[in-house]
């Protein structure tokens, strides 16, 4: 073999090993796991009449490269007032204090929850990128405490691999007077 035979063959070979790396690094190993971040955060705007208008944010971080798919991405309010007894019998929840569903007219088929996102279109977090996304709407005066329970989930499309993740999350807030 001479010497340029050889020098085209150590090419090639380079050449092939770095694209190998490159797919494991970036592709394979990087996103086998997605890496989402979900918080909830929630903004008293004003007193209006005899109502706090609130605006719930829902935050997903996607810290990943790839793109992230969301599916169903729905909540529920819960509300803790003067009037609410101490409850922790419940062992559904763990024997935790017992909030009460707000009521608000919804979708039937809903079964109560609300959605952050009523679209026919997918709703996405791409690589790198944090995205908020905002429901605003009025308690009773007399509420003290919210609880927001929010959850979706993610489909991977790696790939032909067939794996649904759910993400789950509840925060309790106090409302200032």
């Amino acid at each position: 073999m001479s010497i340029e035979q050889l020098s085209s063959l150590f090419t090639i070979l380079a050449i092939f090993l770095a694209g190998a790396w490159t797919l494991f690094r970036f592709g394979i190993s990087r996103e086998q796991y997605p890496k989402l971040q979900f918080d909830l955060k929630l903004k008293q705007l004003g007193i209006s009449r005899d109502k706090y208008i609130v605006e719930l944010v829902a935050v997903i971080r996607n810290k990943g490269i790839a793109r992230q798919y969301i599916q169903d991405f729905r909540f529920n309010i819960l509300t803790f007032d003067d009037e609410t007894p101490f409850d922790t019998t419940d062992v559904m929840i763990e024997r935790r204090l017992k909030f009460t569903k707000f009521n608000m007219t919804v979708d039937p088929d809903s079964k109560g929850e609300l959605k952050w996102i009523d679209t026919k279109y997918p709703v996405f977090v791409d690589g790198g990128i944090t995205r908020e996304f905002r429901y605003v709407t009025a308690l009773d005066h007399d509420v003290r405490f919210v609880m927001i329970y929010s959850k979706f989930d993610h489909e991977s499309r790696r790939w032909g691999m067939d794996r649904s993740e759910h993400y789950r999350i509840s925060k309790t807030f106090a409302i200032e007077r």
